[in-house]
């Protein structure tokens, strides 16, 4: 079984280990960010990984490409705005479109 794995200070990652959410790992700067998503992208336990949206950003944008083409884990940035499509990001995974 995959496992969902939230990335960011405590205030961003509570609420998601309350709901459940096992693995957080704590993240203040875009380098810690790096350091984790980097880590993240190559570990085969990690199925979704959740950021906060505003650090998307400051990553490089080599991690940011990886991120785009990378199918497992799959990187949900939350917060105000999502520039990520969630319907595409699942289509991408499955590979079928499932509201078809």
């Amino acid at each position: 079984m995959m496992d969902i794995v939230v990335i960011g200070e405590e205030s961003f990652t509570i609420g998601f280990r309350l709901a459940g959410v096992k693995r957080s790992i704590y993240a203040q700067y875009p380098e810690e960010y790096e350091r984790a998503l980097d880590g993240l992208l190559t570990d085969a336990t990690a199925g979704i990984v959740i950021i906060p949206h505003h650090i998307l950003h400051e990553l490089s944008s080599a991690l940011r490409r990886r991120i785009e083409e990378t199918t497992q884990p799959v990187v949900f940035p939350v917060g105000e705005k999502r520039n990520i499509d969630i319907k595409n990001q699942i289509i991408k995974v499955v590979g079928v479109d499932l509201w078809k």
